[in-house]
C-alpha cells in the first residue's frame, strides 16, 4: 500500500520517506488543532461567558439559578450553531423565567414598572420585550406558506440587551 496518494514519490531512504512522512502527519495535526481552536475562540455567542459565570456565581434562599444558567448556555450553543428558530424561542423562555427577581410576574411589567436600573434600562427592556417577543411571534406562530423567509442570526441576537438585563439581575442579587 502506498502512502503517496498516487502521488509520485520523491528518491530517498524507506527512513528518510518515513520520517517526511512523520512530518507531514505532525504538520496536518497542528493544522487541525489550530484550526479548532480558532473555531472554539470565535464561536458565536449571544450571551457572554463572563455573565453567566457570574449568573452561576450566584446565590440566593428565594431563587434557584441553574435554570437560568442553562438557558444562557442553550441559547449560546443553538446560535453557534445557526438555529435561529431555537435562539428565538430560548430568548422568550428567559424573558419569561426572570420578572420574579424583579419582583414582578410577567416581562412586560418588568419592561414598564422596574424603577432599579434607570431610565436607559427601562427603554432597553422595553426594546427587548417588543422585539425579541415579534420576532419570535413571527416565525413561531405563522402557519406554513407558499414561501418562506428563515431567521437570520442578526433577527434574533438580542445579545446587547440581554446583556443589560443579565447585568442588572446580577446587580440586584448580589
Amino acid at each position: 500500500m502506498t502512502r503517496t496518494g498516487g502521488l509520485r514519490e520523491v528518491g530517498a531512504t524507506p527512513e528518510v520517506q518515513d520520517l517526511a512522512w512523520k512530518w507531514v502527519q505532525m504538520k496536518e495535526a497542528q493544522a487541525t488543532t489550530i484550526a479548532r481552536e480558532h473555531a472554539a475562540a470565535n464561536r458565536l455567542a449571544v450571551i457572554a461567558d463572563s455573565r453567566i459565570e457570574e449568573i452561576r456565581a450566584l446565590k440566593s434562599p428565594a431563587f434557584d439559578f441553574s435554570k437560568l444558567v442553562r438557558l444562557c448556555e442553550e441559547i449560546n450553543k443553538v446560535y453557534s450553531e445557526g438555529c435561529y428558530f431555537a435562539t428565538a424561542v430560548l430568548t422568550r423562555g428567559l424573558l419569561d423565567h426572570v420578572p420574579p427577581v424583579f419582583g414582578f410576574k410577567t416581562f412586560a411589567e418588568v419592561a414598564n414598572n422596574y424603577a432599579g436600573g434607570g431610565k436607559s434600562f427601562k427603554e432597553t427592556m422595553q426594546h427587548l420585550e417588543s422585539a425579541s417577543r415579534k420576532v419570535a411571534d413571527a416565525h413561531l406562530h405563522m402557519p406554513i406558506r407558499k414561501s418562506e423567509s428563515l431567521p437570520t442570526a442578526q433577527q434574533v441576537n438580542c445579545g446587547q440587551q440581554l446583556d443589560i438585563l443579565l447585568s442588572e439581575l446580577v446587580r440586584i442579587m448580589k
